[in-house]
């Protein structure tokens, strides 16, 4: 049958531009599915262009148009998302979308998250949207009456949609910074849980917070080279004084590798979210494309990806900053697989780059490298305390 469908798309497709965006069929729907988790649902029909959501494996989407590279899903309402031809495949071509009905939602909180669990049929696409300290959630093509299907005791700081909508919302209101959010699928449907605040000890903001610290590369994967240098090997020295560092100041704290091997990226996303981790912190060292540019782009630099990570970022670059003395090669805003994460503040931290022979000489001493250690945890002190403190001690 597949093929049936797929064989009408190509007889009924005309040839066109790159630019050109073109039916998808005889009817007005292509019904696709993603092939993998992971799957980029972007704002535009672009690599570079923005990530709206990570998609699971056969979610289920509706394009309406395509060009030679992308479909355009229809999220409704005239909200459209872009997705790689190659990421997806074709089940069928209808006249009109379908939407499922969510069967039933149940709410639950303890001291650390709030959870809702939504049962549905259908595997679909979704969004996060930060707003300040306010997240909005919404899982497209999903119906919800609230007349049929009541949540008992749902925290005031949470609301739901009030009549019947192409799709399903929560809404969450808070006066503290995001700590994190997530969304995991099993076979009744979603589970989203929103973080909350942590409870900070003034004068040890680490005390009882899960840090998963992340040497980047590490087996074949050697990184940056220079100066008879390893990245992956500075990447681990590093890594180790910083959970020494961590744990001095009472967090619990573990690496994704604790010796020379190679580790999947999204492994090590797992691994962060299996141990719970309140902050993720992926060690490098940097490099250029070309190093004849070295001398003008140089020094420690904080990437994130998601906006509550910021904070986050923008304090370790500054205690960085004050400890190195090197060039401020900023905080940066950067789609990398560590730095999307959205169950913690997650971010990665170029200590330097290796192929300047000056901060490289830096980089591979022992002393220098404690000295990095103790900037990146003071940085997430400073971040924990003026977040989340609400009465010094």
């Amino acid at each position: 049958m597949k093929k049936i469908f797929l064989l009408l798309i190509l007889l009924f497709s005309p040839v066109f531009a790159n630019s050109d965006l073109q039916d998808v069929g005889i009817a007005k729907y292509a019904v696709l599915e993603a092939l993998a988790d992971n799957t980029p649902l972007r704002e535009k029909p672009d690599e570079n262009a923005k990530r709206i959501s990570h998609l699971f494996k056969d979610s289920v989407l509706f394009a309406d148009k395509q060009n030679d590279k992308y479909y355009r899903i229809d999220l409704n309402n005239n909200n459209y998302a872009w997705i790689n031809k190659k990421l997806v495949e074709v089940q069928a071509i209808i006249p009109e979308k379908r939407f499922e009905n969510i069967e039933k939602i149940s709410f639950k909180e303890n001291k650390k998250k709030y959870q809702f669990n939504i049962e549905t049929n259908s595997i679909s696409a979704y969004e996060f949207k930060e707003k300040n300290n306010n997240l909005d959630f919404t899982l497209f093509d999903n119906r919800y009456d609230p007349t049929e299907i009541k949540v008992d005791k749902i925290n005031k700081k949470f609301t739901l949609p009030k009549a019947i909508e192409n799709d399903f919302k929560i809404q969450y209101e808070n006066d503290k910074p995001i700590f994190g959010y997530d969304i995991s699928k099993d076979e009744k449907g979603y589970l989203i849980e929103i973080k909350k605040a942590p409870l900070i000890n003034a004068k040890k903001p680490l005390k009882h917070r899960i840090v998963v610290v992340d040497p980047g590369h590490g087996g074949c994967e050697k990184g940056a080279c220079a100066f008879n240098l390893e990245e992956k090997k500075l990447n681990l020295q590093i890594s180790k004084k910083l959970k020494k560092e961590l744990k001095r100041k009472g967090a619990k704290v573990y690496l994704t590798r604790t010796k020379d091997k190679q580790v999947d990226l999204y492994k090590r996303v797992e691994f962060a979210k299996e141990k719970q981790a309140d902050l993720l912190l992926s060690i490098h060292q940097n490099s250029l494309p070309n190093p004849k540019y070295v001398d003008k782009k140089h020094g420690v630099g904080v990437y994130y990806y998601n906006d509550f990570s910021y904070p986050l970022a923008n304090k370790i670059q500054d205690n960085l900053l004050i400890a190195t003395n090197f060039k401020d090669d900023k905080v940066n805003h950067a789609s990398f697989v560590l730095t999307r994460p959205t169950a913690q503040p997650s971010v990665l931290i170029e200590c330097g780059y290796i192929i300047r022979k000056e901060e490289a000489l830096k980089l591979a001493d022992k002393k220098f490298q404690k000295i990095i250690a103790k900037a990146i945890a003071k940085g997430c002190e400073e971040y924990l305390r003026e977040a989340f403190l609400i009465m010094p001690l």
